[in-house]
């Protein structure tokens, strides 16, 4: 008999709620979608999600909410990266013996003092965290949140871990037909911690970089080009045309892996990222991936590629390889959640 469930978000971002539905529907899974989106203008929505007001859209948001829960006969509901759900929501929603599941790739746990977060992501997790004694299942995005999600709920036991994940591309790129547009790539946003200091670091030592991405604007002092974000194809094609492609951990999310640490290899290009003990067990160091603790030995380890090409080729086919033997695309992702649905 075919489960249906309910998966609730802002389904803003392609590779999110919107690839994660296609995926478990080719299961047999029968997705109804809610948008959250749709109760803000669109040029708020990332700031909306941040901060769940106006109470009137929080309200809104629920009343229609378990009006569609009530209407539909529906086996889970999946609350994906959602600040704007009551306890009280949840709580009816149990006992109509509908299991839930919340997950958040965000750290709705972490301190927001120490981790430098804006001011604005004191409110940001408030109902999110009230919330989750009502869950059955809890996917956190990284290991420390295991534990620290426990203190919100009866039992540890449904707290699961959920990684990022890569979609897998038509193709990777042909060794014998590279075409580079530089040495180096870097894709992300700006943040307040190394990253900058590191770019600037690689500029004044007359690295061959570009850099894509938000919130850079007038940020380098040595690079004058503008910057901008790109998506989909755009995104995937910039990685390609690059010899090494650079990954930052979220220092304000306490990120110890992101998904371009899988996305990259995926694509047959050369993953350097921080080092992390989380990464250095997903991949082998300089084997399948290189890392960097700080902008000098980011620097070495550039220099020591760019003289070894070979080794670049060779680095980026294991990692490759690796990424899916060990099952870190999203197929692989979908098949461990609805597991753990069913058990």
């Amino acid at each position: 008999m075919t489960k249906r469930i309910i998966l609730a978000g802002f389904w803003s971002h392609s590779h999110c709620e919107e690839s994660f539905s296609k995926q478990i529907t080719e299961y047999g899974m029968d997705v109804i979608s809610f948008k959250v989106s749709n109760y803000f203008d669109t040029k708020w929505n990332n700031y909306l999600n941040a901060i769940p007001l106006p109470i009137g859209a929080v309200l809104k948001i629920n009343r229609e909410f378990l009006a569609l829960v009530k209407s539909t006969n529906v086996d889970y509901v999946f609350l994906w990266n959602c600040n704007h759900f009551l306890p009280s929501t949840l709580q009816e929603i149990r006992a109509r013996n509908i299991k839930i599941i919340v997950y958040n790739n965000d750290d709705p746990y972490g301190s927001v003092l120490s981790n430098k977060k804006p001011w604005i992501h004191f409110f940001q997790f408030f109902w999110f965290l009230k919330s989750l004694f009502f869950a059955d299942i809890i996917f956190v995005y990284r290991p420390v949140n295991i534990k620290e999600a426990a203190q919100y709920t009866n039992t540890s036991s449904k707290i699961k871990l959920f990684k990022p994940y890569f979609i897998p591309s038509e193709d990777k790129v042909d060794l014998k037909e590279k075409k580079y547009k530089q040495d180096v790539i870097f894709i992300g946003h700006y943040e307040d911690d190394n990253r900058l200091a590191d770019l600037e670091y690689l500029f004044v030592n007359n690295i061959d970089l570009k850099v894509y991405g938000t919130g850079w604007e007038n940020r380098f002092t040595t690079y004058k080009n503008s910057i901008y974000p790109v998506y989909g194809e755009d995104y995937i094609n910039e990685l390609r045309g690059s010899k090494i492609c650079l990954s930052f951990l979220s220092k304000m999310n306490r990120d110890v892996y992101t998904r371009r640490c899988f996305e990259i290899p995926s694509l047959g290009k050369l993953l350097l990222c921080e080092r992390t003990l989380e990464m250095q067990e997903l991949f082998k160091e300089d084997e399948e991936a290189v890392y960097f603790s700080n902008k000098q030995e980011l620097l070495e380890k550039i220099e020591w590629l760019l003289s070894n090409p070979s080794k670049i080729d060779q680095i980026s086919e294991a990692g490759y390889k690796r990424a899916y033997r060990d099952g870190h695309d999203i197929k692989s992702r979908s098949i461990e959640i609805l597991n753990n649905l069913s058990s």
